[in-house]
């Protein structure tokens, strides 16, 4: 399961604007300075939206996963002890039929891989291959919520500077409205 997935590199980093006054100077005026702040809102707004997207696929596969490791976790046990696996599946929306499955004669099963693809695995190494998809699936879930919280930073540090380069631009508007009053 290679889930692609961003990296703390690839998630621009916000600066706060210490000092606004120089900030100004350097970007000429309050409209451009905006509009640069801006276009980086909406990108991290944007990744934001991919971030959640993934995760909830995430939240999603987990426990696919996790229910086939679980349903092949009791395959072997019972094959261990030599008996035939009984259970339910459903074989219609709210129809269920009994079964009883021979897997203390056969250590063979079908994963489906996706894409429309299924292969016939050896019992053990099923539940190896889904061991690590587990692992690697939780792993890139942490992954995904650490890089959500960094990129919420990202948001709240851009905010804070609009708001600022905002109130600069009304703090100058001021300050020349009163000099061409008094002049």
């Amino acid at each position: 399961m290679a889930e692609a997935k961003p990296t703390r590199d690839a998630i621009p980093e916000a600066t706060f604007i210490e000092d606004i006054e120089a900030f100004m100077k350097k970007e000429g005026s309050a409209e451009a300075a905006l509009e640069k702040l801006q276009r980086f809102y909406s990108a991290c707004k944007m990744m934001e939206q991919r971030l959640t997207q993934r995760k909830a696929k995430l939240k999603v596969k987990i426990p696919e996963i996790e229910s086939t490791y679980n349903s092949l976790l009791q395959m072997q046990a019972q094959s261990e002890l030599g008996a035939p696996l009984v259970t339910h599946y459903e074989l219609a929306q709210s129809v269920y039929v009994k079964a009883m499955v021979p897997v203390h004669e056969e250590n063979k099963v079908c994963l489906w891989l996706g894409a429309n693809v299924m292969l016939e695995y050896q019992r053990e190494e099923a539940i190896e291959l889904l061991e690590k998809n587990l692992a690697s699936a939780k792993k890139a879930l942490d992954d995904l919520i650490e890089d959500q919280g960094f990129l919420r930073d990202q948001v709240t540090t851009t905010e804070v500077n609009m708001a600022r380069v905002f109130n600069w631009d009304v703090k100058e508007r001021r300050k020349k409205k009163a000099a061409g009053e008094i002049s």
